[in-house]
């Protein structure tokens, strides 16, 4: 290994062990973002926006903060969901109530100055029985929920209210938990995925598109 070669290994090394895992999934997830909106402003794609699973709301601020910037004529609501208490069930070790509760006056407080913004408490399947989502039609969903039981009651949900030209992105799309389950199980099992072309990947997340 010549000299260049060796330095610049060993900085490129310590600058990705320097900075946390998060922040570099963080960063691919706020561009992918952009570049879902980027695709659905160039082709005047119709509907909403909803997020499965917002936790302290980061990217769901982004996704606000983007489609505003892109200064589209098009008055569109967005809608974030989480339980704010942790998961229906606990069967992955990281996965659990004391990593992913949080004060849900907090979050509700970040979004208060938008009008187009709504935050829903409860787990999913109860916040989807509500009227307002039956006739719903979305041109982005983000399912950020982490685990395969969350994820079928998404799915079931979503299947006939992505437009088509929408676009579908899946955080933790492959993490495992101890029954063998996963969120890719719950895509392949409970969409019709056939309606889907894969799109891009970013850290452990995969987007697709309706076509």
């Amino acid at each position: 290994m010549n000299l260049f070669l060796k330095i610049k290994t060993l900085f490129l090394s310590f600058v990705i062990n320097f900075f946390n895992g998060d922040n570099y999934h963080n960063a691919s997830k706020f561009y992918h973002i952009y570049k879902i909106w980027n695709n659905i402003n160039l082709d005047g794609i119709d509907g909403d926006y909803i997020e499965f699973g917002i936790f302290k709301g980061k990217s769901l601020l982004h996704s606000v903060k983007t489609y505003k910037k892109m200064n589209t004529k098009k008055e569109i609501k967005f809608f974030g969901l989480d339980s704010f208490e942790g998961f229906p069930v606990e069967n992955h070790s990281f996965y659990k109530r004391d990593n992913f509760s949080v004060d849900f006056n907090r979050v509700e407080r970040i979004f208060k100055k938008y009008k187009n913004v709504e935050i829903h408490k409860g787990f999913f399947k109860d916040t989807l029985e509500k009227d307002e989502f039956t006739k719903k039609k979305f041109s982005f969903v983000f399912i950020d929920c982490d685990i395969y039981e969350s994820a079928i009651d998404v799915f079931e949900y979503i299947d006939n209210k992505i437009s088509n030209g929408g676009f579908l992105m899946i955080d933790d799309f492959t993490s495992i938990d101890k029954n063998g389950n996963s969120i890719y199980k719950a895509f392949k099992d409970k969409l019709n995925i056939d309606q889907y072309i894969y799109f891009t990947s970013y850290s452990n997340g995969q987007i697709y598109r309706k076509i």
